[in-house]
């Protein structure tokens, strides 16, 4: 398997609620965000959005966002954390990276 293949353990979460919504294994943290949206809207929704990379100002916005953080090194049991469990990955994990979900057109 090539890098350009390997997949991540990431978290994503909602940053309004501060709520841990999965933890899932993409090999980017737009892929993990489409995977998460796709199950929380369907795939229909999901082809409507456009997604992208965005910083801190992304926040803000009127767009969902959500806040990725790769658990590679970060020493947390991933399988057994909850959506309460937020603050810890925030903490303990690197960000990888502030997703931007935002109708395409």
């Amino acid at each position: 398997m090539s890098a350009t293949n390997k997949l991540t353990t990431y978290a994503v979460i909602d940053p309004g609620p501060n709520v841990l919504l999965e933890v899932t294994k993409s090999a980017s943290p737009i892929e993990a965000v489409k995977k998460i949206e796709e199950k929380m809207r369907g795939s229909e929704y999901v082809a409507t959005r456009s997604y992208d990379l965005g910083g801190e100002e992304s926040l803000d916005g009127s767009d969902p966002v959500y806040l990725v953080y790769d658990l590679t090194d970060a020493e947390l049991d991933d399988e057994g954390l909850t959506g309460e469990d937020a603050g810890l990955v925030r903490a303990q994990a690197d960000e990888a990276g502030v997703v931007v979900s935002s109708a395409k057109g």
